[in-house]
């Protein structure tokens, strides 16, 4: 029997934070997959509040733990949103090309050791803008930076030869998931949103093609 081992790798939303029913979007998703046909189990590796320079530092250890010799092991990774909040008296997080820089290194060697998978930067929260995290922390988001990080994303996908799924423009569109975006945790969507966006990556070709026997 197939033994899919996939890591989740990322940020809050590959956690699922503010998600009422505690399933996020990769929960969801693999539901929609889930087959007595094969062995599936996935990894929540997303940490709250995680930068590309923090996921830099920890992702091919992490995944190396829940990888076993012989299994089919593969990755799907999100993350950036945290790269453009500012701190409110520090600046941005990650300045821009910074964090292409640090999304080339991770996905190439992701990609270089397992199957991969990118999906994109979600719409930033401008809607709960300006966010108090933590006491005495106050992070604001612009969508023009996010979109920017986006395009690059995009740009450096193409470049690797990994699929990237672009969630951010049809989010954007998407007058549910943009109003999910206040009744979650005030920072990020409810599960309403995090439906929306397990259906798009659910009908992904990219991701349908590893359930193929």
């Amino acid at each position: 029997m197939r033994d899919l081992r996939i890591c989740f790798m990322g940020d809050s939303y590959i956690n699922g934070s503010g998600d009422e029913d505690c399933l996020g979007w990769i929960g969801r998703l693999c539901k929609h997959r889930f087959t007595r046909e094969f062995r599936l189990t996935f990894y929540d590796l997303g940490i709250r509040g995680a930068t590309t320079d923090e996921i830099r530092g920890r992702w091919e250890q992490e995944c190396k733990a829940r990888f076993p010799d012989g299994a089919d092991n593969r990755v799907v990774l999100q993350f950036g949103i945290n790269d453009v909040a500012v701190i409110t008296g520090a600046g941005r997080r990650v300045e821009e090309d910074a964090s292409v820089a640090n999304a080339e290194a991770i996905v190439s060697a992701c990609a270089g050791l397992y199957p991969t998978l990118w999906v994109g930067v979600p719409p930033a929260n401008v809607a709960c803008s300006p966010m108090h995290p933590s006491e005495g922390m106050e992070i604001d988001f612009s969508q023009d930076t996010a979109i920017a990080l986006n395009h690059r994303y995009i740009a450096m996908a193409e470049k690797l030869g990994v699929p990237y799924l672009d969630i951010q423009t049809p989010l954007l569109a998407n007058g549910d998931y943009m109003e999910s975006l206040t009744k979650g945790d005030r920072m990020h969507c409810d599960g309403s949103g995090y439906a929306i966006t397990a259906d798009l990556i659910n009908d992904w070709p990219a991701w349908s093609k590893w359930f193929e026997t």
